[in-house]
């Protein structure tokens, strides 16, 4: 299993008569292992694909979760009991120079040995050592070390097939890579991202310009980058985007060239002495970036995945290591920093079946499916759109004049504006549009409070808000609301840009991945820049979706690169792994 070819495949030819020798079984049993192999790296993949998360224990030891991973050559790596592992005995430890780089990668890849020496009765005695004889087993297991080294080539993620990127500098803590889509299609629109990575104290601040060649940002043939971090929230990472547009000739490439001349960087506004070059490329296609990306894997990923060989290990994760006179720190850890999942087909499986049921509910109930939502949507009269529903308001007990409010609330008529018209349901069942003081003779029967409704236009939504006339010890109130969209309204949306985002609704495992697709409506320029709320999880320039490591329920936001006030979002349910 340690040899690094599948071909030539080769199989026993079987007479009587033959004589089967060593060489015989062990080409029967290479035969079949290069065979799954070569199966399991081209049609599953290499990477995670259970367990292997890594975690810190102490300030100097992780430990790495019992799980099942396929190397770059198809080998299967079992780990099947965790490993807890104090850092500086792990191997590679001395090497990666903690003193100088902060950032150390622990890696797995697939190992074996020989095991129970036996007598050999033929006197060849192939083991060597204490005890002679010959080893009877092969036991296959793993090898986990440390490196500096960031994996080659760009098949080791999903990402590498449609997007190139280029660390333009990386000096102590920080880092600034540059990544841009690998196609656009002629006259298409895309974008060319500055992602900087600071983890030090001292503010960062850059500028640079950017050549470009078959390529237009605004009009221009050049793109200012500029940086700087004190006009950012602090998180330690960052991510700026620029417009770019292709030309409109085909099978060309556009290339953005980093202007030596035009490089400044700063740290806490001290100049320092930098120098970057990068050229990056894009193909200019006629087709849609997807079916090009589609059509070059199929054309060269049995080269590229055969030269990456098998010394490709599996990056379990990122360590930021602090080192403190002879001693060190381990500071944050980042698992399968570089994306490096095999997709379980059993779990995709049940996702789907769980987001056709969700729509099933969707289509039945007329709304999106946010806990709180329309009850029914339909039409009446000539274009008229009403929404209706019942949302249980809960008190904590108050004063009068204390306010309560309901969850967001998804009406189901859609973006812009609607008419929202509110309830409150009495003990006897009775239910009051407008002000309770009126019928005074049911207040001893319900809770004594006034409702209003704050719709937000740009999400199709709402929230109902209470505010008590009288003391209350707590409970909760029954609210009915009927929203309602007009045929003015409805017709004046059917000419005004918008948005939509497919699916409507996700639900996702942890580190799961998956498309989003942005529908543009009345809008010639259909281009869109991804973003995702309180670090949900990260989604590409193309729409793919990276559930975090954290369950939750998380924002992904796609906005027009033309008509930037224009946007839509959606909410990715994220579940632990089962």
């Amino acid at each position: 299993m340690k040899n690094s070819n599948f071909f030539p495949f080769e199989r026993n030819k079987y007479f009587y008569g033959k004589l089967l020798s060593v060489d015989d079984f062990e080409l029967e049993q290479k035969y079949m292992n290069d065979k799954r192999r070569m199966l399991n790296r081209f049609i599953l993949g290499s990477g995670v694909v259970a367990g292997l998360y890594v975690v810190r224990t102490d300030e100097q030891t992780v430990s790495v979760e019992a799980g099942f991973a396929l190397d770059s050559w198809g080998r299967e790596i079992v780990v099947d009991v965790p490993v807890i592992k104090k850092l500086s005995l792990i191997e590679g430890f001395g090497e990666c120079n903690i003193g100088d780089a902060k950032d150390v990668y622990l890696c797995l890849e697939y190992d074996e040995n020989e095991t129970d020496r036996v007598h050999n009765i033929a006197g060849n005695e192939t083991g060597q050592g204490q005890g002679g004889g010959s080893f009877r087993k092969i036991r296959e297991g793993y090898r986990l070390f440390l490196t500096n080294r960031e994996p080659e080539g760009d098949t080791v993620s999903p990402s590498g097939w449609y997007q190139v990127s280029q660390t333009i500098y990386q000096e102590g803590d920080i880092r600034i890579t540059q990544v841009m889509p690998r196609y656009i299609r002629a006259g298409g629109t895309a974008q060319i991202k500055i992602q900087v990575e600071n983890r030090g104290r001292s503010n960062v601040s850059f500028s640079y310009d950017l050549v470009l060649n078959c390529l237009l940002s605004d009009g221009k043939a050049k793109i200012r980058v500029s940086f700087d971090e004190v006009l950012f929230e602090r998180t330690g990472r960052y991510e700026i985007a620029y417009p770019i547009q292709a030309s409109d000739t085909v099978l060309e490439e556009g290339d953005a060239v980093i202007d030596p001349e035009t490089v400044s960087l700063r740290l806490s506004g001290i100049v320092q002495e930098v120098h970057m070059e990068a050229k990056m490329t894009t193909n200019i296609v006629a087709q849609d970036e997807k079916e090009a990306m589609q059509k070059e894997y199929y054309r060269s990923s049995m080269g590229k995945i055969i030269r990456t060989g098998y010394k490709q290990p599996v990056y379990l994760a990122r360590l930021q290591v602090v080192s403190a006179a002879d001693t060190y720190i381990i500071e944050r850890i980042e698992n399968v920093p570089f994306g490096q999942y095999v997709s379980n087909h059993v779990i995709e499986a049940a996702l789907y079946q769980m987001m056709q049921k969700e729509l099933m509910v969707l289509e039945d109930r007329g709304g999106r499916q946010d806990g709180i939502e329309a009850d029914r949507v339909r039409e009446k009269g000539e274009g008229m759109k009403i929404a209706q529903g019942v949302t249980d308001i809960y008190l904590t007990g108050g004063q009068r004049g204390d306010k309560f409010f309901s969850s967001e609330i998804v009406h189901g008529l859609g973006l812009g504006k609607v008419t929202v018209i509110l309830g409150m349901e009495r003990e006897s069942g009775k239910v009051v549009y407008g002000s309770s003081e009126i019928f005074e003779e049911d207040k001893e029967k319900g809770v004594d409070a006034e409702l209003a409704a704050c719709v937000d236009e740009d999400n199709g939504s709402f929230v109902v808000g209470v505010r008590l006339l009288s003391a209350v010890l707590g409970g909760k109130i029954h609210v009915h609301w009927t929203a309602f969209k007009d045929k003015e309204d409805i017709a004046s949306e059917r000419n005004e840009k918008r948005i939509f985002i497919k699916p409507n609704l996700l639900e996702l495992t942890v580190r799961q991945s998956h498309y989003l697709e942005a529908v543009c409506e009345n809008m010639v320029e259909k281009a869109v820049s991804w973003s995702v709320k309180d670090k949900g999880g990260f989604i590409d320039e193309n729409g793919l979706y990276t559930a975090p490591n954290t369950s939750g329920v998380y924002e992904a936001v796609a906005q027009s690169v033309a008509f930037p006030e224009i946007r839509a979002s959606i909410f990715v349910v994220v579940r632990d792994n089962v």
